[in-house]
């Protein structure tokens, strides 16, 4: 830091004032023109009492960390992208919270009366922000009871970035047919897929779209056609557009938990192993940080752990 930009650090409010009056006027009597010395002198000024302002507020939140014996857990870009895209229809429904009501309105989705022709699948879509709980709620749903005696077959399938067709169909045949089939080429995949699925009612979820490219979802749509109607295809994505070039025929918008079932969601993840005494002390800071996730359940449980 240059050692004015240290002074003004170090200055009171009133020092500062005094000190830009000076300024104002030694350079004033020298240049005669406007005081652009004054305009430095203020810019430097605000930074550093931000700076000031932004040192005392972490010293602050270091204190209180030590102060309830608080560890941070440092989380790799790795154990990031295995929580954004390695996703699996296994969930943990205990851990679950404030979804219940949008997993009953999934549910009969998937059970109703298919709105299609017999050759068409019914698209349903899941778009929310990244975080707010799509890929859970369709794990809710996937696992449903009512849901898993009324489908033949149910099918999960990451799909992330890149949208590799290939991949996808190797992942649709593998559960279909409970081994990985020995083909490399996209047509022979989706021709097999198409004859496996053939006749029977079959859920295929599709977590975690992003292409907007139409021809990437053509080229694996007409594979899906021979199945039994009433068949479902369930979508999470977090763009409408993508909802929209892939058919969706039911779009649901997927809303922010409120603060309560996020407060819960902490609250589990970061006190079931603490004592009693402790979780008493540390709920009011628990309670503090979780409202900060503003609705969004993977913050509320990224934040606990």
């Amino acid at each position: 830091m240059f050692p004015h930009s240290y002074a003004i650090l170090t200055w009171k409010t009133g020092d500062v004032e005094e000190n830009i009056h000076n300024q104002q006027k030694i350079r004033c009597s020298f240049l005669g023109s406007p005081c652009f010395f004054l305009n430095q002198v203020v810019q430097r000024r605000d930074i550093a009492l931000k700076i000031k302002e932004v040192s005392e507020k972490v010293d602050e939140i270091a204190n209180e960390r030590a102060r309830h014996g608080l560890q941070i857990n440092k989380t790799t870009d790795h154990e990031l992208q295995q929580l954004k895209s390695n996703s699996t229809s296994h969930v943990d429904d205990l851990n679950v919270c404030g979804r219940y009501d949008e997993k009953k309105i999934v549910v009969s989705k998937l059970l109703a009366e298919s709105s299609q022709e017999a050759r068409d699948v019914d698209v349903i879509s899941l778009v929310g922000l990244g975080g707010i709980g799509k890929t859970t709620l369709a794990q809710l749903a996937f696992n449903d009871a009512e849901v898993t005696a009324h489908f033949e077959k149910k099918i999960w399938v990451c799909v992330s970035e890149p949208f590799d067709e290939v991949r996808i169909a190797k992942a649709i045949l593998e559960q279909l047919e409970g081994s990985t089939p020995n083909l490399v080429e996209l047509q022979s995949l989706l021709q097999r897929a198409s004859q496996s699925i053939k006749g029977i009612r079959v859920l295929l979820v599709l977590d975690d779209v992003w292409t907007e490219d139409h021809r990437q979802w053509e080229r694996l749509k007409p594979s899906l056609a021979g199945c039994a109607r009433g068949s479902r295809i369930l979508v999470t994505t977090r763009n409408g557009v993508v909802a929209k070039m892939m058919g969706t025929n039911h779009r649901i918008d997927i809303e922010t938990l409120s603060d309560d079932a996020c407060r819960s969601i902490f609250n589990h993840v970061a006190f079931h192993e603490r004592s009693k005494d402790e979780r008493e002390r540390l709920t009011d800071i628990g309670n503090k940080i979780a409202n900060k996730c503003k609705g969004l359940p993977l913050a509320a449980k990224v934040l606990g752990g």
